[in-house]
């Protein structure tokens, strides 16, 4: 829980920097960011999310780390900041974070996509994290003041919802791991259908070249005349081996 506590941090500090109209927005409606980002970092955008655009999320995160998850949250957020702004209370704000924003189009996976490749934000983070372990300290030096007691009821109520909250996301995360490994089964029994039937063509072309190989040597043991006479029969035979009649004149 401290980590994903430094994540929400360092998520609202990004805000604050970048886009100080969306961050005192959320400020006014007393949204902070685990209301809405703890499932995006906890899951990896799988509990809301396309699982296309999941997939591509989890190769960034292999290659570049956790630092993927605050380029894609800062992007989605700047790309729908006028929406956001422009809900007016908790509630529909919250609504359009959790139902609205999730879905996304193609267009606008490529493009989150796009901008999260070009985003570099890693001094940043590692600014806000020791920002945060400063001012944790700062604050068990100082004590408990007698007014932050209604504040801490408040911090404690939070950390139970989340903590709730995260056993949902996780039974989430683990019914989207299923679904992947059964697609993944799928995808592997595909393939071997396919190679199964790529042999077996190349054994049928193999045996038809075998047979008119055959038929070729056959051919060449054969006299000229005798291929002459074959020749001239199937003419007299015709195709369905029947022999042909001459037209009677009138």
């Amino acid at each position: 829980m401290v980590s994903l506590q430094i994540q929400m941090y360092q998520l609202s500090r990004l805000l604050h920097d970048y886009h100080r109209d969306l961050y005192s927005h959320f400020e006014e409606h007393e949204i902070c960011p685990s209301l809405y980002a703890a499932p995006w970092f906890l899951t990896l955008f799988a509990s809301q999310f396309p699982l296309g655009f999941v997939s591509r999320i989890f190769d960034f995160v292999f290659v570049q780390g956790t630092e993927v998850i605050f380029k894609v949250a800062l992007c989605l957020l700047s790309s729908h900041e006028k929406e956001i702004i422009e809900c007016d209370s908790f509630e529909s704000i919250v609504d359009f974070l959790k139902t609205v924003l999730p879905t996304l189009t193609e267009a606008q996976m490529e493009q989150t996509i796009t901008k999260v490749i070009e985003m570099d934000i890693s001094k940043q983070l590692h600014a806000y994290e020791v920002e945060y372990h400063v001012l944790q300290d700062e604050m068990l030096d100082a004590g408990p003041l007698p007014d932050d007691s209604e504040r801490l009821d408040k911090l404690e109520k939070t950390n139970t919802q989340l903590k709730k909250q995260n056993m949902d996301l996780l039974e989430k995360l683990q019914a989207a791991r299923q679904k992947i490994q059964t697609l993944e089964t799928s995808v592997e029994s595909f393939l071997s259908r396919e190679s199964k039937m790529k042999h077996m063509i190349r054994s049928l072309e193999q045996e038809r070249a075998a047979h008119q190989r055959t038929i070729e040597r056959m051919r060449s043991c054969l006299p000229p005349d005798a291929l002459t006479d074959v020749e001239m029969t199937q003419i007299k035979t015709g195709p369905n081996g029947k022999a042909k009649t001459a037209a009677k004149k009138p």
